[in-house]
């Protein structure tokens, strides 16, 4: 019997020392794509009214696990992305928005919404601030900017980014099982239940981090799984539909020749390469296309109430994020990819507000002069966006802000 109760408390006492080995293994080792996704984890905290948010007086430095973007990652005493404090009574211009507007990509000084700190406009003069936080759907970014509003004075314009992400995703992504964040936020607003378990796993995965790599390896394999039973069934379509073509498609690929002639000339737009894009002579008809989903028109129909109700002015930003609509656009065509744009332009007309589109402003992009790596370069659409992240870089944050600067200007100018 003593034997037994031996036996039994080894292997009781086996898992925890298992476990806490596992933990130590992990902490020395810091594989490359633990540590960044572990940094940008300890870069965030738990909120209990929108999930999470960035944590206050942090300071990483941030290196993608594939080297795609490297950069100095702070938050000063608000939460906010960058060291600068807001200033008492000093004008606030505000950028609100997902991971974009936070600025994965680069360092806090390179982001758009910290080149805007400083802009005039009729004499007066903003301090920018970035309330941006990444994963955040439009209701997400209401409710930061109510709770942020209440502690930060003289907010007199608020900048609100509309991403894709909020209410459209490819059906190749859905498929896996990959929603919009505003579907997302839908599905969990009002149950207790899982913000009571997300809350847990949140702070747990924070603290351990083994048990931040078991919930990626999960994650990942769930993605995984859904991928390849997307493409099985996709494939299973194309053979049952049109088998000449599957075959023609999967054995017979032609062979692509590479011209290594050096060309003088610059084309724009330049070609963007592993990208089938596809144009169109012209925009879809705004009434063909889905209305926006009941969570997106009340987290919109939400601030612009708020704004009326504390004198901000609140402008909401087409900001093209998406190489495919900047590349159509060059071509005087248009992708289907920009249709998100078109959905949330329509219902934020119908309620008289005006949107701040910068998609014209790509005409600028093609063939600027920038530094990459100590050499003089011509800037293709590619240069502004990080391959297969779709942030923007450096150059892109920095056209960004410029763009931003001259449409805001410019309908100013308009009005009068």
């Amino acid at each position: 019997m003593i034997q037994n109760w031996k036996r039994w408390g080894a292997i009781v006492l086996f898992f925890p020392f298992a476990l806490l080995s596992l933990e130590v293994v992990f902490r020395l080792a810091n594989p490359p794509a633990l540590r960044y996704y572990r940094d940008v984890k300890l870069l965030h905290a738990y909120h209990p009214e929108y999930g999470v948010t960035l944590a206050p007086n942090e300071s990483r430095f941030v290196r993608h696990y594939a080297d795609l973007w490297q950069g100095q990652f702070t938050t000063n005493s608000y939460g906010l992305r960058g060291l600068s404090e807001p200033i008492p009574n000093k004008p606030k211009l505000v950028c609100l928005g997902d991971s974009l507007v936070m600025g994965f990509g680069v360092s806090d000084e390179d982001t758009f919404c910290s080149l805007l700190d400083g802009y005039e406009e009729n004499g007066i003069t903003y301090q920018s601030l970035n309330f941006g936080v990444d994963a955040y759907g439009s209701l997400g970014s209401y409710k930061r900017l109510k709770d942020l509003s209440g502690k930060i004075d003289n907010i007199k314009k608020v900048l609100f980014f509309i991403s894709p992400n909020d209410f459209t995703m490819p059906d190749e992504l859905r498929a896996q099982g990959i929603l919009p964040d505003d579907e997302n936020d839908a599905l969990h607003e009002n149950d207790l239940e899982w913000k009571k378990k997300f809350h847990l796993q949140f702070e747990l995965t924070r603290v351990s981090y083994l048990l931040q790599a078991l919930k990626l390896a999960y994650e990942q394999t769930k993605v995984k799984f859904a991928q390849t039973n997307y493409i099985i069934s996709k494939d299973s379509n194309q053979i049952t539909e049109s088998p000449l073509d599957y075959l023609k498609e999967s054995f017979f690929v032609p062979v692509k020749k590479q011209s290594c002639e050096n060309k003088e000339s610059f084309l724009c737009p330049t070609p963007i390469p592993n990208l089938q894009i596809v144009c169109s002579d012209s925009p879809i008809d705004p009434n063909d296309l889905e209305p926006l989903p009941e969570t997106t028109t009340r987290a919109y129909d939400q601030m612009i109430a708020y704004s009326k109700e504390k004198g901000y002015e609140f402008v909401p930003v087409i900001l093209p994020m998406q190489i495919e609509e900047v590349y159509c656009r060059g071509l005087g065509k248009y992708n289907v990819l920009g249709n998100y744009a078109i959905r949330a332009k329509q219902y934020l007309n119908k309620k008289g507000i005006k949107t701040l589109e910068i998609l014209p402003y790509t005409d600028t992009m093609c063939g600027r002069e920038f530094t990459f790596h100590g050499q003089t370069k011509k800037a293709g659409i590619q240069d502004y966006y990080i391959p297969g992240d779709g942030h923007l870089t450096k150059l892109g944050n920095l056209w960004a802000s410029e763009s931003i600067r001259s449409a805001l200007k410019e309908t100013k100018s308009n009005a009068f």
